[in-house]
């Protein structure tokens, strides 16, 4: 199996009903963080050229990376400007690490996806 890591920039408002649409293609988990920066088209009239985004990072197989990504892109009509860009981004490896505080339990199993 390919693992592949799904990283968008979003508007803020896309993110809750991507969390929706995620669980509906059955893709469990991924990281959200509130990022802060500028594109193509900054604001140059502004003081302060960057604006809130969040960053979403969903790692799943390969064949998963189409469903992600409708599911990312759905609201992002393109009616403004800035509200998504994605990328896909090949994983060489995986390390898991099971949630417990015994470090006999910590395998630091491989590429276990």
């Amino acid at each position: 199996m390919e693992l592949k890591c799904v990283v968008a920039i979003v508007h803020p408002g896309l993110l809750q009903p991507f969390e929706k649409r995620l669980a509906l293609v059955h893709i469990h988990g991924m990281t959200a963080t509130k990022v802060r920066g500028f594109g193509t088209h900054p604001n140059l009239l502004a003081d302060d050229w960057t604006t809130e985004r969040m960053k979403i990072e969903v790692f799943t197989q390969a064949e998963n990376v189409d469903a992600v990504i409708k599911a990312i892109t759905e609201d992002a009509d393109g009616t403004v400007a800035g509200r998504c860009v994605v990328a896909v981004l090949p994983v060489e490896s995986f390390v898991r690490f099971p949630i417990t505080s015994d470090p006999l339990f910590r395998t630091g199993e491989r590429d276990c996806y």
